[in-house]
């Protein structure tokens, strides 16, 4: 079983998902960073020498890859649910769980993040604001149709969301089905 993070870019799934992996003491992985070990390349790198086609069909390759049985926390990128074979192996492979952030939380985060440019290639040809409201209406819908939970991280810091996360897992009652599966398949 996985706990599978999804959600708009810089909505918080790579830091939360550290930060609960190592709260429920299981690994953590990061899609995006697995695409870019098996390309050798980074993802701007794959965008802008072979294009979005190619990165999202790396995307659904690693999401196959990862349905083994392994207990982890799963960062996905944000574009994953776009397609609808994603979506499937998203709901086959563990507990979905969508980040929910607003319009302004993503732009200031994306502003703030250094790296942006080099990691995070633009996915329309429009300033920063407009980019990411286009991307937010076009997603929503299919984030809330793949999640089986939803943690609106407005106005909460990544403990308060980790710390939310755990609550749901708690009261479903998959933080005990994890340490269960985590004897079994974890040294």
């Amino acid at each position: 079983m996985k706990i599978i993070l999804i959600g708009c870019r810089a909505s918080g799934k790579s830091t939360v998902g550290r930060l609960l992996s190592r709260k429920l003491g299981i690994p953590f992985v990061d899609a995006d960073r697995l695409i870019e070990k098996t390309a050798g390349m980074s993802i701007a790198e794959i965008v802008a020498l072979k294009g979005w086609q190619e990165f999202r069909r790396r995307e659904t390759q690693i999401l196959a890859s990862l349905q083994e049985p392994t207990v982890c926390v799963l960062a996905t990128g944000g574009g994953a649910v776009l397609t609808d074979e994603n979506r499937k192996l998203l709901k086959k492979t563990g507990v979905v769980i969508y980040l929910k952030a607003d319009l302004p939380d993503v732009v200031e985060r994306l502003r703030r993040d250094v790296k942006h440019a080099n990691s995070r290639p633009p996915l329309a040809a429009g300033d920063l604001i407009e980019e990411t409201r286009v991307v937010l209406a076009e997603r929503t819908p299919l984030y809330e149709a793949t999640a089986d939970y939803t943690v609106d991280t407005r106005n909460k810091n990544i403990v308060q969301v980790a710390e939310e996360i755990n609550r749901q897992l708690l009261k479903a009652g998959i933080v005990s089905e994890i340490k269960t599966l985590k004897k079994k398949t974890i040294p």
